[in-house]
């Protein structure tokens, strides 16, 4: 595996941003839940007027933080790729690790979308709660629970990033593949009838 200059620097801005930016989600994930009942999965009604707005503020703040974060983390994630000279087939850790967190890019666009209308809204005074609620509500059922499963993903990434399952030397690929080409590989010989058809066409 060889990293160049600018792999070495990306995957850096990477790890870093990326703590970041689940440290964030994780932050928003424990606060956003003092808003809603466990066992009826909706929203409570009995919060004072003061903490619902400083759980609204905390929730904005740390929105925002993914918002400025996220980006970092996507541009490096592409450049490190473009940059970094490891073989897939021998690390198809790497692959996966790719498909995961790309696939959910619609996802944290759109989510994103949702987050700054409840930021630009809680901006304003007096905000309105109920559509604050709304769109909390929104952001966090989207495609039924999809935000949850792509940070559980995320974390899946990191697992396959320190664990690496499934890589192979260059030989191990090589000897693979021979076993392959012997299983399924196909020879075809004369046999004595075929040479007398041939005999009898000349």
């Amino acid at each position: 595996m060889y990293l160049n200059k600018k792999a070495r620097i990306s995957l850096f801005i990477l790890i870093v941003g990326t703590i970041f930016w689940l440290g964030a989600i994780n932050v928003r994930f424990f606060i956003g839940n003092q808003l809603l009942n466990y066992d009826e999965f909706n929203f409570r009604t009995s919060i004072p007027p003061d903490e619902e707005n400083q759980i609204f503020k905390m929730v904005a703040d740390a929105s925002l933080m993914i918002m400025v974060i996220y980006p970092i983390v996507l541009v490096s994630a592409i450049v490190f790729l473009k940059n970094c000279k490891i073989n897939l087939r021998e690390n198809p850790w790497l692959l996966m690790s790719a498909l995961l967190f790309f696939v959910f890019v619609p996802v944290e666009l759109y989510t994103s979308l949702i987050d700054l209308k409840f930021i630009l809204l809680f901006a304003k005074r007096p905000a309105n709660h109920d559509r604050l609620l709304e769109l909390f509500g929104e952001r966090i059922g989207f495609l039924r629970g999809v935000p949850w499963i792509a940070v559980m993903s995320y974390y899946t990434i990191i697992w396959l990033s320190v664990f690496k399952p499934l890589k192979k030397s260059a030989a191990e690929i090589e000897e693979s593949e021979k076993r392959i080409e012997e299983v399924h590989g196909y020879k075809y010989y004369l046999h004595e009838d075929d040479d007398l058809i041939l005999e009898k066409q000349d």
